[in-house]
């Protein structure tokens, strides 16, 4: 298994993207052939994704999503809400607001931990 999912889907706010093999542990996320996420999983105000990665985590939850972001850039801005799909059709969410890049994570349990559909949008996802 090499370190990178492939996930395909439109850039832009408010989209998605799947991948045709899940997103497993210790590999990062490529879209669209680019690893840099930031032209493509973007919000409102300058808020994008840089990258997101998949690792394992001792103590009670045993896999973390790793998501380089930064909200937007302006002061009444909002956030840019994030939702991961694991291969059970469990949903991991995430709302980033502060406009200071950094490592952001979502810790969980699943019996099939992988990765198969990223949501972004500049409004909560139910």
């Amino acid at each position: 298994m090499s370190g990178i999912a492939d996930f395909e889907g439109s850039c832009g706010e408010n989209s998605s993207a799947t991948a045709g093999h899940p997103l497993q542990l210790n590999q990062e996320v490529r879209l669209n052939g680019n690893t840099d996420l930031s032209s493509c999983i973007t919000g409102n105000d300058s808020a994008c994704v840089h990258g997101i990665t998949l690792t394992g985590s001792p103590g009670f939850y045993d896999h973390v999503l790793n998501v380089d972001a930064e909200g937007p850039h302006a002061v009444f801005g909002g956030s840019l809400y994030l939702a991961f799909t694991d291969e059970t059709g469990d949903r991991y969410r995430l709302m980033i607001y502060s406009s200071k890049r950094s490592v952001h994570t979502v810790r969980f349990d699943s019996e099939k931990p992988g990765i198969k559909k990223i949501e972004w949008s500049n409004t909560s996802i139910d």
